[in-house]
């Protein structure tokens, strides 16, 4: 799957967003498993790996509270 990522688009696509030539290093999914995006093609494009760690850092932030509300919060003293 990664090659054929790479092979149809080799550069990050968010550093091209910015302006920067960059190699993509890592298939990223556009709308992440966790809210329901798919594992195939349509849903995937190529990052750099610091391109990706803001979106990364961001989506563990929102699940946070989610997991918290199910019963996540930590230990009772």
């Amino acid at each position: 799957m990664r090659a054929a990522l790479y092979s149809g688009n080799p550069l990050c696509v968010e550093c091209d967003r910015l302006g920067r030539v960059t190699l993509a290093t890592q298939r990223d999914h556009i709308k992440p498993l966790a809210e329901g995006g798919t594992d195939d093609a349509s849903n995937a494009q190529g990052c750099a790996m610091p391109a990706m760690m803001p979106r990364a850092k961001q989506s563990r932030r929102e699940a946070e509270p989610a997991a918290l509300g199910r019963g996540g919060g930590g230990k009772s003293l």
